[in-house]
């Protein structure tokens, strides 16, 4: 099972890249609704990015190959309080990384989430998720497949309607 969902893990990471192409680093924080805050492009890659490695960092204690990948080295505090799950998205873009960056940690962090993964098994998949997840997700499984599919074709889905939002052409 673990080839299909790395397979369509790996149909998101081309339609980032897709989805930002045509930006540049400045278009990347733009607002299209006056007095309303959409998560935008370098918000996306980034918070994608380190939720991949989030993915890595749950696997570390039950697979070997997820522990010797060890810990990223663009993953830092200044990331986690940017690109966090209750972080919000800010409007200017010297706040962030540039796309280039962004674009470089989130194929580093699927290739490792996507390493990490190799490693896992059935009797690893059915252990509790984190307690702080636990009602949303009852095991590690859940959690794993949901981070490699639904949450990121959720945040791709709002990328393409930032897009649309601020006037680019659809991808």
């Amino acid at each position: 099972m673990h080839e299909y969902v790395l397979s369509v893990y790996s149909l998101g990471l081309a339609s980032a890249h897709r989805l930002v192409a045509d930006l540049t680093d400045d278009q990347m924080c733009t607002q299209p609704v006056s007095g309303r805050v959409m998560n935008h492009a370098a918000f996306i890659l980034g918070h994608l990015a380190w939720t991949a490695d989030q993915g890595v960092n749950l696997l570390k204690a039950s697979v070997p190959a997820a522990a010797a990948l060890g810990d990223s080295t663009w993953n830092d505090a200044a990331w986690k309080e940017l690109f966090a799950i209750n972080a919000k998205p800010l409007s200017d873009p010297k706040s962030y990384p540039s796309k280039e960056k962004l674009l470089a940690a989130l194929e580093d962090g699927h290739a490792r989430f996507a390493k990490a993964m190799g490693g896992v098994n059935a009797e690893i998949l059915a252990q509790p998720a984190p307690e702080r997840m636990r009602a949303r997700f009852p095991t590690l499984g859940h959690l794993l497949i949901t981070l490699l599919t639904a949450h990121e074709a959720g945040h791709l889905g709002q990328l393409s309607a930032w897009r649309r939002a601020n006037g680019f052409p659809p991808v």
